[in-house]
């Protein structure tokens, strides 16, 4: 079975993007970052090493910016959380899983998450952290 966490950028309710440059060079320096090859123009994070995730995707592109990342099978116990917590230290990023039982961000951002990931939280708002051992991998 497919497990997926997620790393994404809200403002306002929406996706909204970063800089292609400032996530790109975080997730460079766990793994490598190129097109699928598909039509779809889709870009992919290949880890460096079986202690972060199977394969990840990156929403976006290097004109209109990173709207999200999202990691298959990912790796417990391994380099996942780290990455996922620099990745947090970008302006706006949160990260759920598929179930969406809570969102962690380093900063309160509950103000700018959608109305139904807000109401899909436990505790009915973000959890701000403040270390990656704070990241349930």
């Amino acid at each position: 079975m497919s497990y997926t966490v997620f790393v994404q950028k809200f403002a306002g309710g929406a996706p909204s993007a970063i800089p292609f440059a400032s996530v790109v060079s975080i997730l460079q320096r766990y793994g490598d970052v190129g097109d699928v090859g598909d039509a779809g123009g889709r870009l992919e994070f290949t880890p460096a090493g079986d202690d972060l995730c199977e394969v990840g995707f990156v929403g976006g592109s290097e004109v209109e910016g990173i709207d999200s990342v999202s990691f298959e099978r990912p790796a417990s116990g391994g380099r996942l959380a780290s990455l996922v917590f620099e990745l947090l230290a970008l302006p706006g990023m949160c990260y759920y899983e598929l179930d969406c039982s809570y969102v962690l961000a380093r900063t309160e951002i509950t103000a700018e998450l959608p109305p139904g990931l807000v109401e899909m939280c436990e505790s009915g708002s973000v959890t701000v952290i403040s270390s990656a051992s704070e990241v349930p991998l």
